[in-house]
């Protein structure tokens, strides 16, 4: 941002009229920072670390500490994953049937499954609208022991510019593996007791156990201590995990996020953006919320709920031999489309994956709408059905892994605990919609449902090719001003940011000597 701009956005932050309305919860300890008094001083000032240069390679190497911290975190994504599993196919156990169906009936009725499933979403919406006012207040460590929602936050926060989407996108392929791990108990739990379902809620705990004693030992994120002011405890969570990397200044990288908070701050001020409790649905943090949870809400609309959801109930109606086995199958190449979307997000960049992903979903629903116009009882096309079924699933997930780090990216610093909670809560009003609409519609037209999801998900994919950005590699300073200076959507790669030229030139002056 320019001086002027600067001159201005200081100007307003001294007018009482705005000062009373601005409500952020920082101690202004944070205005001693050198950066930050730059900032106030009109001079351009450095919101880029040289560690952003850094390989992918170098970076996990150099960071391993805070690496192996977000990985811990993400880990605790396999009970999410695990009973989500459960919950979803449990409603095809045998026992379950038997316990749960109408007297005199060998079947789950359809509307009490959609309530099943819908108020679990229902359940999700309310923690979601709650905890960002809990991250916010109480921070990410308190907030993760309330609500697991908070651990692509709490990784987004921790992870270095250059890995960022690794990290996010790893915790993805734990929550993978607890989906496969809840759905191989089902499969092995029907072969040895297939009435026995209560011993399957009860294996939960053993993991809410286990994640307990990996949040004891979480340091709480950085960003979030420097945005409220509590610098000594930053230091300290900085010097012990990141002291050892050759080169590396916890006094600059604490200036660095202090500064980038307060350009974010001053330009919310300058266009009139305060901090009200709606402010985030205004302007242009509006643009940045509804960009960042688009890839989510589209999961919804091409059928993540049939494959996700029900996939166990979809492949019991229709006619599939072994449906726990089917999902067994899904789940095993969702963690290899994890894994790709893993290894290539920093590579390929966000908006490829995103593109790649939603396109292949709608080829894989098509398929299984083409099929389910015929007699899909038959070996041959059950068989291409349950392909089908696969495919769609796998490439969603070759996508949603990408929408968390859209989710948390999108955000400015400041709104971005409260960006995420709305963001999840918001995408989760869609995915209430579709649990308890999902069961109905396969209990009524059976495969032909898909259809409805070809319909809604072809023209949302086109959509996402005009809206979605490229934000791989990119720091906050660097997000903040693509969006401040309208530089269009499509044309976020490559784009060259005053932000990177500062760095470029510091580097060149020997004002920083590159890590």
């Amino acid at each position: 941002m320019n001086n002027n701009k600067d001159d201005i956005a200081l100007q307003d932050y001294k007018d009482d009229d705005l000062a009373v309305v601005q409500t952020e919860d920082v101690t202004r300890d944070v205005d001693a920072l050198p950066q930050v008094e730059a900032i106030h001083k009109g001079v351009t000032t450095q919101l880029k670390s040289q560690t952003d240069m850094m390989t992918i390679r170098q970076t996990v190497s150099a960071f391993r500490r805070t690496v192996a911290v977000c990985v811990a975190a993400g880990v605790c994504a396999a009970l999410d994953g695990y009973q989500y599993s459960i919950q979803n196919s449990i409603i095809a156990n045998k026992g379950f049937i038997r316990q749960m169906a109408p007297k005199g009936k060998s079947a789950l009725d359809p509307v009490a499954v959609s309530t099943f499933g819908g108020l679990h979403a229902a359940g999700n919406v309310v923690g979601q609208f709650l905890i960002q006012y809990l991250s916010d207040w109480l921070g990410r460590i308190a907030a993760m022991w309330m609500c697991l929602a908070t651990l692509a936050l709490y990784i987004s926060e921790h992870a270095p510019s250059r890995v960022r989407g690794l990290l996010i996108v790893a915790y993805s392929m734990w929550y993978s593996f607890g989906i496969l791990m809840g759905a191989v108990a089902l499969k092995v739990h029907r072969d040895a007791d297939p009435y026995d379902w209560k011993s399957l809620i009860y294996s939960q705990f053993a993991m809410i156990g286990a994640i307990a004693v990996v949040y004891m030992f979480l340091p709480e994120t950085p960003w979030y201590l420097v945005g409220k002011g509590k610098l000594d405890k930053c230091r300290k969570t900085l010097n012990k995990l990141n002291a050892k990397v050759p080169g590396y200044d916890v006094e600059q990288e604490i200036g660095i996020m202090a500064a980038t908070i307060e350009v974010m701050r001053l330009a919310d001020i300058e266009g009139k953006r305060a901090n009200g409790r709606f402010d985030i649905f205004k302007g242009l943090n509006g643009k940045r919320f509804l960009i960042g949870s688009y890839p989510k809400v589209l999961s919804s609309f091409v059928g993540l709920p049939v494959f996700s959801n029900y996939s166990t109930y979809f492949y019991q109606l229709a006619g599939v031999a072994d449906p726990f086995l089917a999902t067994v199958i899904q789940y095993s190449t969702q963690i290899v489309a994890v894994a790709l979307d893993a290894s290539l997000v920093d590579f390929l960049g966000r908006r490829r994956m995103t593109m790649i992903g939603f396109t292949g979903v709608c080829c894989g629903m098509l398929m299984v709408a083409t099929i389910g116009c015929f007699n899909y009882s038959t070996p041959e096309l059950g068989a291409a059905l349950v392909f089908a079924g696969v495919t769609a699933n796998f490439f969603n997930n070759f996508q949603t892994s990408t929408a968390y780090a859209y989710l948390n990216e999108m955000p400015e610093q400041r709104f971005r605990a409260r960006g995420s909670g709305w963001g999840l809560a918001y995408c989760n009003l869609y995915s209430v919609m579709f649990n308890f609409v999902t069961p109905l519609m396969l209990n009524r037209w059976n495969v032909r449902a898909a259809w409805l999801f070809v319909c809604t998900g072809i023209p949302g994919t086109v959509l996402a090719f005009f809206i979605m950005p490229e934000s791989s590699r990119r720091s906050p300073a660097e997000i903040q001003e693509l969006f401040v200076d309208h530089v269009p959507l499509r044309k976020w790669r490559g784009y060259k940011t005053n932000v990177e030229r500062d760095l470029e030139e510091r580097i060149a002056r020997g004002e920083i000597v590159p890590i």
